[in-house]
């Protein structure tokens, strides 16, 4: 809850308002003549409200029934506002609200609407507010007249408007030598010139383009693409969900390729043992490995003939072979010249 203060008969310095608990003040923006001569916003106050972190709302009031001069009455003054609120330093998207300062009836609530239209066309129906009691409050809230709405305790026989934004409580305090009537909000924004606004709403084609890519990752109905196949509870992939289930399959299929390299490069290397480098046609290469090992073998024992007797070739009386390999040495000393008949 935040509780604020509006006066006219003359101006507490924002220093002792802040002193006194109150953060915001309701001003207006019309003059008050000498017996009100605290009425008016200046330029100057305005500056030292915010100096002191005291927010600032705006409203519009010459005399008590001002309103019932209808439209025009409602143009009028509604441009001699926004020039105040300007002057001031204040925004135009902010609201000002319009006192309707007396007991309305229904019948002058006509007029009293009117009159918010004229303002309107001035600040437009977003930044229209009411002052006064219950009913005329109500009524022009009722009807769109308004869209703020700053309510008073007296002509209100007990009934607040839940759409209010500001209560006028009837209280009234002395603050800084200046009567001051009280005043509460339990709104964040209650059309304070300092309210940090949001950013505009989107316009219809940005909001179609962000419905269209939330359609495209969601699905039709934010449900899912059945193209993407099922998740683990039985529903319709999102696009999020299938590329997490292909980068896992391709993560499985990464092991498998590994494995499948790996034992490639194994039978590679067992070839290459096998077959000492050399390969062999079909279908010698059946038995490349077993015939290489026999060569190597065979290889092995030539290395060993030289010089050994070789059968069928007979012996001489003294026991030696007739004949050795030719190796280009000369005979074994003893043994003939010629080679025997036999």
């Amino acid at each position: 809850m935040r509780f604020g203060l509006d006066y006219a008969a003359g101006r507490p310095a924002p220093s002792a308002i802040k002193a006194a608990g109150y953060d915001f003040v309701v001003r207006y923006l019309s003059d008050g003549g000498p017996t009100l001569p605290g009425k008016l916003l200046t330029p100057a106050e305005a500056d030292d409200l915010r100096a002191h972190g005291i927010s600032i709302v705006s409203n519009w009031e010459t005399t008590a029934a001002r309103m019932l001069d209808g439209y025009g009455a409602g143009v009028t003054d509604a441009r001699a506002a926004l020039a105040r609120v300007l002057r001031c330093g204040g925004r135009a998207d902010r609201p000002i609200y319009f006192s309707a300062d007396f007991d309305a009836t229904p019948q002058q609530q006509v007029p009293i609407n009117d009159y918010l239209d004229g303002a309107a066309s001035v600040i437009g129906r977003a930044n229209v507010g009411i002052y006064g009691g219950f009913w005329p409050v109500s009524r022009a809230l009722d009807t769109s007249a308004a869209t703020w709405a700053w309510q008073t305790v007296a002509w209100s026989g007990g009934n607040i408007d839940p759409r209010i934004s500001i209560y006028q409580t009837g209280e009234q305090v002395t603050v800084d030598g200046v009567r001051c009537d009280v005043n509460q909000t339990d709104r964040a924004d209650f059309g304070q010139w300092d309210v940090e606004t949001e950013e505009p709403d989107l316009t219809p084609e940005q909001d179609e383009v962000l419905r269209d890519i939330q359609t495209q990752l969601r699905g039709p109905g934010l449900n899912g693409w059945p193209q993407l196949g099922k998740d683990a509870q039985g529903h319709d992939r999102t696009v999020v969900d299938g590329l997490a289930a292909a980068l896992a399959k391709i993560d499985e299929l990464r092991t498998e390729i590994s494995d499948l390299e790996a034992t490639t490069a194994e039978l590679k290397a067992e070839v290459d043992r096998l077959g000492g480098g050399r390969h062999w046609p079909f279908p010698f290469s059946l038995v490349e490995g077993p015939a290489t090992a026999f060569a190597d073998q065979l290889a092995r024992l030539e290395q060993l003939l030289p010089g050994v007797p070789l059968p069928g070739w007979g012996t001489g009386p003294d026991g030696h072979s007739d004949q050795t390999v030719e190796t280009g040495q000369a005979p074994v000393a003893g043994a003939p010249n010629t080679p025997s008949s036999n």
